[in-house]
């Protein structure tokens, strides 16, 4: 497979799950900054329109966008008014989670986005979430393009997209 198209090993599709569930990677990085980044999202749509456009934005990106943002391959878990997880491979199969909670508001909706890497060693690896749970305690850091950390890059990019897709004018 291309780095556009770098489906996941069949080892890294059975442990992809399991990793994200108990993404040991996030424990304490989440609070450390280097492996995962939280924004607020605000909307003038409904939680469903801005979920159904997040959707439609991860379908729609081309091999060379997936490749410039490291995610040549990604299943989206769970997608409805309320929530949407997708978990996302590096061409190494390194497993990071995207998810974005929706709440309304009476404008629209607030979505609070989360970009996070779930462990220290890529799924590929055999018994890679048992080892992620031993590394757990080891701070490590998701360098990305131009001088930023992968998951607030990642974030910009895909806030911008959604942004388009909304039709929401950019405030400078």
């Amino acid at each position: 497979p291309s780095a556009a198209n770098a489906d996941p090993s069949l080892v890294s599709t059975l442990q992809g799950p399991v990793q994200d569930a108990i993404a040991p990677g996030h424990w304490l990085g989440q609070f450390f900054g280097l492996n995962s980044r939280d924004e607020v999202w605000e909307f003038a749509a409904s939680p469903d329109e801005v979920s159904a456009s997040l959707v439609a934005v991860l379908d729609e990106l081309t091999p060379d966008r997936r490749t410039k943002l490291l995610i040549p391959e990604f299943k989206v878990a769970r997608a409805d008014a309320s929530r949407v997880h997708v978990l996302t491979w590096t061409k190494a199969e390194w497993l990071d989670s995207l998810d974005v909670t929706f709440a309304k508001t009476p404008t629209g909706c607030r979505a609070k986005a989360s970009f996070y890497a779930t462990g220290f060693f890529p799924t590929s690896l055999p018994f890679a979430p048992l080892l992620n749970v031993g590394m757990a305690w080891l701070p490590f850091a998701s360098p990305g393009p131009r001088n930023t950390m992968l998951q607030e890059f990642r974030l910009r990019a895909l806030k911008g997209l959604l942004d388009k897709k909304l039709g929401v004018a950019r405030v400078r």
